[in-house]
């Protein structure tokens, strides 16, 4: 293991998680699987990379318990880079990490940081379901901004950086609304704390955000307070099939979690996986999903949005996903009588856009190096080169799916995308 910067938390501490005490070495009603092998150990110590302003405390608030229960050892390491995330699980420096749908679509597009040699596309895996993500616009409180039918040229856009997947949202939504980019102006902070505040204080009219994070707590609570706009999809199904037409990840629905004015609002909902790597060993990660559901009832409160981690909920978010699911995972699956032939089918679906995205990406590496082209995310030759290269060889974005039995519709790059 490398040294990190912040060589992270072993979880044996005593942990205030969403005002509830977890202290590990004392784990009442743990339950161990009752058809666990009696030979399985689990191993002396497993690493997680938990990304986000929330990911330490949301990991602490059940890998605690799971510490106190196994004996294993579990080292939480904080990580705002997600790229940099991505690039620990592939290398096998950590077992798990969060992703949503589009944080992982960026590494195995091999978008922006993750366009390096060493980082792109690899075999994730779904391990277990992490959480239930919302995302929306919002606008001040006085804003003459009510739906988002009321943006017109001249709207000011709030962003932390002008880079293409932060700006994808936004795109998209100017195409539910029909906007052009050209007829908006974009506010760029500097950084996603400066984003959302440049809305309170007046310097933008509206922003994309996610309702748990902390600063969008403190915006709401700013003198002219925040607004969320509506994105709903069935009462305008055309809009909504033009934003997904600029970015297939993205499906909506009511707003559950967060500051008070998102609640009820229509947002963006999606979920949240724990993921690893197709090599990572499948009987450890079966125990991993095991444990996870078996001790759903002890850990559930601990972290406000732990209750979506569930196995129904986890039934749920694979009809949709584009992500395939670990075979330890598979294997827990079958046990519970859960994994079907169309779970399967899915599956086989699922892995070929990741081959497809790997073997695509090694091609272009090889073919840029022997052109004299550096790998490097901030080389603009090569980010041209592999983004052309995905253009020209019809490499279909990855995308949700309508349901288990029913496959998303193939959005094609282009040099708009």
């Amino acid at each position: 293991m490398k040294n990190f910067l912040f060589e992270g938390l072993i979880v044996t501490l005593l942990f205030m998680v969403s005002g509830t005490t977890v202290l590990t070495g004392c784990s009442p009603n743990i339950n161990q699987p009752q058809g666990m092998n009696q030979e399985w150990q689990w191993p002396e110590q497993v690493h997680i990379a938990a990304p986000g302003q929330s990911g330490l405390a949301k990991y602490v608030s059940w890998a605690s318990i799971m510490e106190a229960n196994t004996g294993m050892a579990i080292r939480v390491v904080p990580e705002a880079d997600p790229g940099k995330c991505m690039r620990y699980l592939k290398g096998g420096e950590m077992l798990l990490s969060s992703a949503s749908k589009s944080s992982l679509s960026n590494m195995i597009e091999a978008i922006e940081d993750h366009a390096t040699k060493d980082g792109g596309p690899f075999q994730a895996r779904i391990v277990w379901i992490h959480d239930l993500g919302n995302s929306g616009f919002f606008v001040r409180g006085n804003s003459d901004i009510e739906t988002i039918y009321d943006i017109s040229p001249g709207a000011r856009f709030s962003v932390w950086n002008m880079r293409d997947s932060t700006l994808n949202p936004s795109r998209s939504l100017l195409a539910w609304i029909q906007l052009e980019e050209e007829e908006i102006n974009w506010v760029d902070a500097g950084s996603f704390e400066g984003a959302m505040r440049a809305v309170a204080e007046g310097r933008a009219d509206i922003a994309f955000a996610f309702p748990t994070s902390p600063t969008l707590y403190e915006v709401a609570a700013a003198p002219h307070g925040i607004r969320f706009l509506d994105l709903n999809g069935e009462e305008d199904p055309e809009g909504a099939r033009r934003w997904q037409a600029t970015n297939p990840l993205y499906s909506f629905g009511p707003i559950t979690a967060g500051v008070p004015e998102a609640i009820g609002h229509w947002g963006t909902v999606g979920y949240i996986f724990d993921i690893t790597t197709e090599s990572a060993e499948p009987e450890l990660i079966y125990h991993f999903a095991r444990w996870l559901d078996e001790n759903y009832d002890i850990y559930k409160d601990t972290y406000d949005s732990n209750k979506y981690m569930s196995i129904d909920h986890l039934m749920e978010a694979l009809k949709t996903t584009y992500i395939p699911v670990h075979e330890g995972l598979i294997e827990y699956l079958k046990e519970k009588g859960l994994w079907t032939e169309a779970h399967n089918q899915r599956q086989q679906e699922n892995k070929a856009i990741f081959d497809i995205y790997i073997e695509a990406y090694r091609e272009a590496i090889s073919l840029a190096e022997d052109k004299g082209i550096e790998i490097s995310p901030t080389n603009p030759q090569w980010i041209t080169f592999w983004e052309t290269w995905k253009i020209e060889h019809r490499i279909p974005m990855p995308g949700l799916h309508v349901s288990l039995t029913e496959t998303g519709e193939k959005v094609m790059p282009t040099s708009n995308t």
